[in-house]
């Protein structure tokens, strides 16, 4: 999804394109699901895990790093 798509980082919408994008790919109910499993990890799992574990749901590039960035708590941004 994310790397057949194009984002203008300059523009302040892109991030909002880029987690509306995430929701359309996913569902509602999906992206949800991800967003509390996001929420509630805590900056526990290294980040090129989470990483990862978005890429597995075909979210990749731009709207991974956004989607990180929102929800996932970067206390914990060293990998372990």
């Amino acid at each position: 999804m994310s790397y057949e798509i194009k984002y203008d980082t300059t523009n302040p919408l892109a991030e909002s394109n880029a987690l509306m994008d995430c929701r359309k790919w996913l569902g509602n109910r999906q992206y949800h699901k991800v967003i509390d499993i996001l929420k509630s990890d805590n900056g526990r799992t290294p980040r090129s895990l989470v990483v990862f574990g978005l890429s597995m749901q075909g979210i990749q590039g731009y709207p991974a790093e956004v989607m990180i960035n929102k929800y996932w708590s970067p206390q914990m941004l060293l990998d372990l």
